[in-house]
């Protein structure tokens, strides 16, 4: 990253298989994506999206980490 501009946006992709397995492991990834792009513009995501066996107390577990 160190040869991108410094305001240049980067977008950053979580595995969509830790929105499956949830806890610890999904806001730990979740946590060291946001803090790979600290100090610069970036846009969070999941690699290919939400998958159908994903669970919505992931989807909180995954914004409570990437809000802080």
């Amino acid at each position: 990253m160190r040869t991108l501009p410094p305001g240049m946006c980067l977008q950053g992709n979580l595995d969509p298989l830790l929105m499956v397995v949830g806890g610890a492991p999904l806001a730990e990834a979740a946590r060291r994506t946001v803090a790979a792009f600290a100090g610069r513009p970036h846009v969070f995501n999941l690699g290919h999206g939400i998958t159908p066996d994903a669970t919505p107390a992931n989807v909180e577990t995954l914004l409570r980490a990437i809000r802080g």
